[in-house]
């Protein structure tokens, strides 16, 4: 994921970027939603790919999904995020957008930024939340605060997000929290990752440096586990 993002992970090498606002995301009343099964590959981009070939993307990669990046904290939209929305699902892929969490902003603002720009009819995959720093604030006031604002983009879009994070930021923030939601889980090495309460999950971010056709430079490569399908996430 981008922003505060995990080259290890576990461990944190960037600033987070500033926040900068770009204009909101007009609603696109495109197809309903496409589940591609083909493949149990997928990828998350954002504004840092720059321009994608999303018909090349498509066409010669194995992959079947692919989450955007699209909102963070009170008012950022990332500014390849409606292109990006448009062609890849005009390729073909299945589509999901996500939003980084700011545990340092108001809850209720980032809930405002997230569905003022992401619309359900614009979607194949349930949005998903990126969760990957506690910020200065207290655990209990993180966790109250996160749990308000997954349940209330729940409540909006109708179906529980997918949740994002990293094996040792769950095994220190997040054990035992949020049962009954799906994951997908981060870590850049060969063995998967291990969580201290045997939550289970349904995709694995396995690395950060994937090489994929119509893509210049790196990207975030992902597989569905197990007996998991991509329908479970269906929007």
């Amino acid at each position: 994921m981008k922003a505060s993002r995990e080259i290890g992970p576990d461990k944190m090498v960037a600033q987070a970027m500033p926040e900068q606002s770009f204009p909101r995301a007009n609603a696109m009343d495109m197809h309903s939603p496409n589940i591609n099964n083909r493949f149990k590959e997928g990828i998350d981009v954002s504004h840092y790919q720059g321009w994608i070939d999303w018909q090349k993307v498509a066409g010669c990669s194995q992959i079947s999904y692919v989450y955007l990046k699209a909102t963070e904290g009170e008012s950022f939209l990332d500014k390849t995020y409606v292109r990006n929305l448009k062609e890849a699902r005009e390729a073909g892929l299945s589509v999901g957008s996500y939003h980084f969490y700011r545990p340092n902003i108001n809850w209720e603002l980032q809930f405002n930024n997230l569905t003022r720009n992401v619309t359900k009819n614009t979607q194949d995959l349930v949005p998903m939340i990126d969760i990957e720093v506690r910020g200065n604030v207290s655990e209990a006031k993180f966790l109250q605060d996160l749990q308000k604002f997954i349940k209330k983009v729940e409540d909006f879009y109708g179906k529980k997000p997918l949740l994002y994070t990293y094996q040792n930021f769950y095994n220190k923030h997040l054990v035992g929290q949020f049962k009954g939601y799906h994951w997908m889980m981060a870590k850049y090495q060969s063995e998967r990752p291990v969580l201290t309460d045997n939550q289970d999950y349904i995709m694995w971010q396995y690395s950060a440096t994937g090489s994929i056709p119509g893509v210049k430079g790196e990207v975030d490569r992902s597989r569905i586990m197990g007996d998991y399908t991509l329908k479970q996430l269906k929007m």
